[in-house]
């Protein structure tokens, strides 16, 4: 205590030795005194600047440390710079670092090692050595000019707030840990940079290079689109929603990835996710956490839609795996234990059936491929395929969302005297695009979803879709297009053949003379893609909104659901139609209500709008239990992955038998 008493008082000493050089007037605030001291003008000039001159002209009581005219050159403050509201802020910043607010500092007060917090929240230190007394990098000149609100400490340095460094984001932590070269080009690669740059949050499970290499992960095998969606596929199986730090984590835990596939935790001696070690957690970056494993998470690679298809008879092997698929073989007078076979042969069931050659060569194993694909293996619907790429919707039919298609054959294009030829224009080809959409409904719908009796359901054009089953099968449209061959299994959904081609109904003829539409709203897409903007609005009943965007660089649609941020959408319900680019679209509410709505590409993501009309009518009632469900699921991004090389083994099987 005895020393402590001691360093106390020649503290105290030492700020008594600096000679007092500034004149004050002790009634006078403090603004006032120091725009009288001669020395301080620049400093009186940046308090007006940063209008500060009123606050520090109030009660207080204040201790300003300062820094003289010198100090404001030498520091080479040009307050001229300082014309932006951000620049102004940090102008102000700067002059609070110099403000301890609360009771006046004398010189009686300071000790060495003594911190105080100033006004803009940061902490500023003393020292006191050898007679100097500083705070921070700035000598202390003159002492205990007292004002009516407080004190003033004249000293020779402007002092500079400390700077916290920024926290980089997720790639930009990967990139600069050395073990996550591989990860940040993968991530490059497969068009991934820009969205975990994004504000997220993610919570990303990080392989190391030695993972790369232990997986046999090689960036060159994933090039073109495909490619790239493949390894965004992979990478997507890696990150998930939300911050999720390791204290988080539970035993058993499932969390759901980006590309909506499962992972599970386990928690012994230390945590795993599926069968990778975490060796490094909880890697925080701006926009989520990091946590290292040892090993690259592979998504399932055999999805549903795998079929034993026969491109002769249009058939499916119902319950056939790929090795019985491929051991149709046609034999002659063969003998085997004792039999003399001639007929379609199978070396794993042994079983022989009575068909042709030609029919026992046909039967081809189709991998889990897209809608677009499965369509072009089946050998007879080259004309729906040849559509779907005039009309630019093989990409829509490739992609991750689920479709149900009503898949017309040749034979119904030709019958229907559809030419592609004469789809030319852009209108001509917007025509197209609405036939063939009228072919598909959002969702999978296979036959035993189906209902006895005539339903109606959205097709993707928005228009409704007659579906009628009868004990003699299934019919669909104006047409009554019967299904001929049901439920063949897509990666993104399912086929059901039709024998002729669905036409939509006509558009009701608009009146040329009707006045424009008056948009009272309009919605547009946010500058990320990823929300509408703005996302809610209200307006009075008989008021129109109009949803437009132009070249977008993704495509989006409008499609009400039943709830805010429900993935069940509304039968029959609002909608403007396919995803596209581009969209023009309107409606006016004619009653008191609340129209929710959903991108359907971008509906894992959260994509979501609302309209209130009115006083909203009755809102509908959400479970609590979905509700939850719904907040821990993470949007995205859905990510496909087309198995080009499978499809190419298809067609190289194809040709083969056909050369045989």
């Amino acid at each position: 205590m005895q020393r402590k008493s001691v360093s106390l008082l020649v503290a105290l000493l030492m700020l008594s030795a600096i000679p007092l050089s500034v004149s004050a007037d002790e009634t006078e605030n403090i603004p006032a005194n120091a725009a009288a001291t001669g020395i301080h003008n620049s400093l009186v000039a940046a308090l007006a600047h940063a209008d500060l001159v009123t606050a520090l002209e109030g009660d207080g009581p204040f201790t300003v440390f300062a820094p003289t005219d010198d100090a404001f050159a030498n520091a080479g403050i040009d307050l001229a710079a300082f014309n932006t509201t951000e620049l102004n802020a940090t102008l102000t910043d700067i002059l609070l670092y110099h403000v301890y607010s609360g009771s006046a500092v004398m010189a009686a007060d300071v000790t060495d090692g003594l911190t105080v917090e100033m006004m803009n929240g940061d902490d500023a230190s003393f020292s006191v050595s050898n007679g100097t007394v500083m705070i921070e990098s700035a000598t202390v000149t003159s002492t205990d000019v007292l004002a009516s609100n407080g004190v003033i400490h004249v000293i020779d340095t402007v002092l500079m707030p400390p700077v916290e460094p920024a926290i980089p984001d997720i790639p930009t932590v990967a990139s600069g840990t050395g073990v996550h070269t591989s990860l940040v080009a993968a991530i490059v690669q497969a068009g991934l940079l820009e969205t975990l740059q994004g504000d997220g949050p993610f919570t990303v499970f990080a392989p190391t290079d030695q993972a790369f290499a232990d997986a046999g992960v090689d960036l060159a095998d994933f090039d073109g689109d495909e490619g790239a969606a493949a390894l965004a596929n992979i990478l997507a199986y890696h990150v998930t929603m939300g911050v999720v730090t390791s204290d988080a984590l539970t035993d058993g835990m499932s969390v759901t990835m980006l590309n909506q596939e499962e992972t599970t935790v386990t928690i012994g001696s230390n945590v795993m996710i599926n069968d990778a070690h975490v060796t490094t957690a909880d890697v925080m970056a701006s926009n989520g956490v990091v946590h290292v494993i040892d090993k690259v998470l592979m998504p399932a690679m055999g999805p549903e839609g795998e079929i034993c298809y026969n491109v002769v008879t249009h058939s499916i092997v119902a319950g056939a795996d790929q090795s019985t698929c491929e051991s149709y073989m046609y034999v002659e007078n063969y003998e085997m234990q004792g039999q003399n076979i001639t007929g379609c042969y199978n070396a794993v069931t042994h079983q022989v059936s009575n068909v042709s050659s030609a029919v026992c060569g046909g039967y081809m194993w189709t991998p889990s491929v897209s809608i677009a694909m499965t369509a072009a293996a089946t050998t007879i619907h080259n004309s729906l395929v040849a559509a779907l790429t005039q009309a630019d919707l093989v990409a829509t039919l490739s992609g991750v969302e689920n479709y149900t298609v009503f898949a017309p054959t040749d034979e119904a294009f030709a019958a229907a005297g559809i030419d592609l030829s004469t789809f030319t224009t852009d209108e001509e080809i917007s025509a197209l695009a609405n036939i063939l959409l009228y072919h598909v409904v959002p969702g999978k719908i296979m036959s035993s979803d189906l209902a006895m009796g005539m339903t109606n359901v959205t097709a993707a054009n928005g228009d409704t879709l007659m579906v009628h089953v009868t004990d003699s099968g299934v019919m669909v449209g104006a047409e009554m297009a019967m299904v001929t061959l049901a439920d063949v299994p897509a990666s993104n959904g399912v086929i059901h053949v039709i024998d002729k081609v669905i036409m939509p109904p006509a558009d009701e003829v608009v009146d040329d003379v009707t006045d424009e539409v008056t948009c009272d709203v309009t919605i547009g897409i946010s500058s990320d893609g990823y929300a509408f903007s703005p996302a809610s609005v209200t307006i009075d009943v008989n008021q129109t909104v109009c949803w437009k965007w132009t070249n977008s660089e993704m495509a989006h649609n409008v499609k009400e659901v039943d709830g805010m941020k429900s993935s069940t959408y509304v039968d029959g319900g609002i909608t403007s139609g396919a995803a596209e680019t581009t969209v023009d679209f309107h409606y006016t509410f004619t009653e008191d209500t609340i129209f929710y709505y959903a991108c359907e590409p971008h509906i894992s993501l959260d994509m979501f709008g609302k309209v209130t009309v009115g006083d909203g009518g009755v809102e509908p009632t959400t479970n609590d239990d979905e509700d939850k469900e719904e907040d821990n699921t993470p949007g995205f991004l859905g990510v496909t992955m087309i198995l080009a090389t499978l499809g190419a083994v298809l067609y190289a099987r194809s040709n083969r038998d056909q050369e045989m």
